[in-house]
């Protein structure tokens, strides 16, 4: 029964309720209507209502303003946030940044690597080889006949000769091949020819197993590319001025005549080869 009466009771308060809020809204339409009403009719109404409107902009635009200057009053930077901005930013305004200016130097080029000893003598021609072994003996006290590398192989190269030796020099500057026993055997029958009994053979490369027996059951001195830089150590010439300059010389020279060698081409064939400048004084031709 109780149930009842609360149910009953709050059925009461929500009409009411509903019958405030109506009678609200009836009442602003009402006010509405009878100020659209006067506004259509009055002109002193509407003159009244434009003033009223003015007025509000225009206290909107105070309050606006005043909001705008109490914020920046607020947001002025103190005197160290300054000094930690005056170099690198506008220090007035911390928002203006200005990120400081970093200078990149230029990565350095790296020169390039210094060929070793072995890569020059590699690329040297064959000419150049012989006045590199010439130059060494003469370094060392020798007297040096150079008979010339045009001869067919098994020629002589140079005679060295001091006042308690004279020797025969074979020089082969092979850049891939390896002196064989026929190389071996050719310059035996050299050294028999000359009736020289001392020779040396050397190589800008290496030897094979059966041609360093066969040179060391005759007696002959072999040298390869390591005893060769051994030899230029020994007498100081690896960095010399001349040892230098004769890596450093990409001209071709006779070696009959020792003249520069020039590219020439084959009218015949197209074909280019090396050919010597003193023709046709001198004819010597090498292959390109």
């Amino acid at each position: 029964m109780h149930d009842g009466m609360e149910l009953a009771a709050f059925g009461k308060m929500s009409r009411r309720q509903k019958s405030k809020e109506i009678a609200i809204f009836e009442s602003i339409t009402g006010l509405i209507g009878v100020g659209g009403f006067l506004y259509l009719l009055s002109p002193a109404f509407r003159s009244a209502i434009q003033t009223i409107l003015l007025f509000a902009i225009i206290i909107a635009l105070i309050g606006l303003a005043v909001w705008l200057l109490a914020r920046l009053i607020k947001n002025e930077p103190s005197a160290a946030y300054k000094a930690i901005y005056a170099e690198t930013g506008n220090a007035k305004n911390p928002y203006h940044y200005k990120a400081p200016t970093i200078e990149v130097s230029p990565s350095p080029v790296r020169p390039a690597p210094e060929p070793t000893l072995s890569e020059k003598l590699r690329k040297i021609d064959w000419f150049q080889f012989e006045k590199l072994i010439e130059m060494i003996y003469r370094h060392r006290g020798f007297a040096v006949e150079r008979s010339g590398g045009a001869n067919p192989d098994g020629g002589v190269d140079m005679v060295v000769t001091s006042a308690t030796e004279k020797f025969v020099v074979q020089c082969k500057h092979w850049r891939t091949w390896k002196v064989g026993v026929k190389e071996i055997r050719e310059f035996l029958g050299t050294l028999t020819d000359t009736g020289i009994k001392k020779g040396v053979f050397i190589t800008s490369n290496s030897y094979t197993a059966d041609a360093r027996q066969l040179a060391a059951k005759h007696g002959i001195e072999i040298l390869d590319e390591s005893n060769l830089i051994q030899m230029l150590e020994k007498t100081g010439l690896m960095y010399s001025r001349e040892v230098s300059e004769l890596f450093a010389d990409k001209r071709k020279f006779c070696p009959k005549c020792e003249r520069e060698m020039v590219l020439k081409t084959a009218h015949a064939t197209g074909n280019q080869f090396w050919g010597c400048s003193s023709f046709p004084r001198c004819k010597f031709t090498m292959d390109l």
